[in-house]
């Protein structure tokens, strides 16, 4: 039986699930002091948990959809609903920065003076749903099996709260921080963030820090920890055929009449190989090779190619032949259609036409210097050469792209995440990659002079994008441990500026 969030009665499940704390294993990154401290802060988890499950329940359950008009106003509501948060825990500047889409949320605290500043991305909005493929209401938490079930649990609104708990910890132990805070919350991430390139160009000063953190990342599994280490890019694309301006009747017009479906299939197909590749003209003009050093790295990750088929349902692997499974996901560009509709197409009955319309949306992941508004310049151009008689066509082209992004692992900002990882999961991390996008985080290298490494608790089987998304309760507490850790570790190691 399904459990929804009732805020005046604690499930059996949250309660057996915090029973056994979250134990903090830091002696080799921070001192006994620090550790003293970190174990002040695990207990205020532990007694503020069901308020903290509270907050969280009630943030998911705003639909923030940014890629659609009518949830303007909830996006508008998510982000006054964290400025909020961030007020209440003692941020000195918390606001909503309207943009020309969805609003910047920023807060600061900056009363570590000589301490160094960590910028903290992550974003608030979300993904669209399919309510009727979800087992329970979408934007209604529901706690289930030890897992919170709803859009945006685990992408990215536990990237949100993790460091805000986190700093909250700290500040209610002590009333001041080991480090100055900036956090920086994107309302666009989904769309590609169209409005916070210019954002960053205008309020450099503003954003300006020493090290930054994505917490719009994840681990390897639940007892792995891992850092991306390379990130594709994504741009989408919709493009619409039309033979007619009407869905005929098959009996009357049938034989003679183009079928706009039959034209985008054609038209599909023609974007690939038969060894996989995609067979638009340019495609890969600007894809660098896959590096010695990333062909070892792959080999040093576990892959169960089995297993990721059984999560799925698949029953194959497809794209470049010549590549490895992992080396297709993280250092090569992709073709994907990702939507398709034309003719009569509802859950019930059967219409007798030759479709007028039809319509397919498109998203291409990025690598190395692949331009987007190059790549969907190509896809155009192909589409035109490729449409048969009788069809026309027209695009519709998305706002901008997400850029893709490669991280050293040589900087003294990796070494903190590194340390703090290991200490709390008793292992190094793994050097990963992923082939999905976070966009602003070319944009922070360029303008702001930060890699921002990926520091979350996210797992790759939450079905982030998908129905019935969900993150695992237990992964709260190592986030928020994660957070403080990293913070006192900086603290300390990092001298008094002059």
């Amino acid at each position: 039986m399904k459990k929804i969030y009732n805020p005046l009665r604690s499930t059996l499940s949250i309660i057996l699930l915090f029973a056994a704390t979250f134990h903090v294993n830091a002696q080799s990154t921070v001192s006994k002091k620090g550790q003293a401290s970190l174990k002040t802060y695990e207990k205020y988890f532990e007694d503020n948990k069901d308020a903290h499950l509270k907050e969280f329940y009630e943030l998911v359950s705003t639909p923030s959809i940014s890629s659609m008009a009518a949830h303007k106003p909830d996006v508008e509501k998510a982000a006054a609903w964290i400025v909020n948060k961030l007020q209440s825990i003692g941020m000195t500047t918390a606001k909503s920065i309207p943009t020309p889409g969805s609003p910047v949320v920023f807060g600061s605290w900056e009363g570590a003076k000589g301490k160094p500043t960590i910028l903290i991305y992550a974003h608030y909005d979300v993904q669209p749903v399919k309510e009727a493929e979800w087992n329970s209401p979408p934007f209604t938490p529901t706690v289930k099996d030890g897992r919170i079930y709803g859009r945006g649990a685990s992408d990215d609104k536990c990237g949100i709260m993790i460091p805000i708990w986190a700093v909250e910890a700290i500040m209610k132990n002590g009333k001041t921080l080991p480090v100055n805070i900036k956090f920086l919350f994107d309302g666009e991430e989904e769309i590609g963030s169209p409005d916070l390139h210019k954002f960053l160009v205008d309020n450099k000063e503003m954003l300006k820090a020493d090290f930054a953190l994505n917490a719009d990342g994840g681990q390897f599994d639940e007892n792995t920890p891992s850092v991306w280490m390379a990130l594709r890019g994504a741009v989408q694309m919709e493009f619409s055929v039309k033979t007619a301006n009407f869905d005929a009747h098959s009996g009357l017009y049938g034989g003679k009449t183009p079928n706009s479906a039959k034209a985008l299939a054609q038209i599909i197909s023609s974007f690939y190989n038969d060894d996989g590749s995609v067979a638009v003209e340019g495609f890969y003009d600007n894809v660098a090779p896959i590096t010695d050093a990333e062909h070892e790295m792959v080999k040093k990750i576990p892959y169960d190619a089995a297993k990721d088929m059984k999560e799925l349902g698949a029953t194959a692997e497809v794209g470049e032949e010549k590549y490895a499974p992992l080396e297709r996901v993280w250092y090569r560009p992709t073709l994907e259609i990702v939507g398709m509709q034309g003719g009569y197409t509802a859950p019930e009955g059967f219409s007798n036409i030759i479709p007028g319309s039809a319509m397919a949306r498109i998203t291409c992941r990025l690598v190395s210097n692949q331009n987007g508004d190059e790549v969907v310049q190509s896809i155009i151009k192909h589409i035109k050469n490729h449409a048969p008689v009788g069809a026309t066509v027209d695009f519709k082209l998305s706002r901008g792209y997400a850029h893709p992004m490669k991280f050293p692992s040589d900087t003294k900002a990796f070494s903190y995440i590194s340390d703090v990882l290991t200490a709390v999961y008793g292992k190094p991390p793994l050097q990963t990659a992923i082939g999905g996008s976070v966009g602003p985080l070319i944009d922070m290298k360029e303008q702001l002079g930060l890699y921002a490494y990926s520091f979350d608790i996210q797992l790759p089987d939450e079905k982030a994008h998908a129905s019935n998304e969900f993150l695992r309760m237990a992964s709260i507490r190592k986030g928020q441990m994660l957070y403080c850790n990293y913070f006192v570790l900086v603290g300390e190691k990092e001298k008094v500026k002059k």
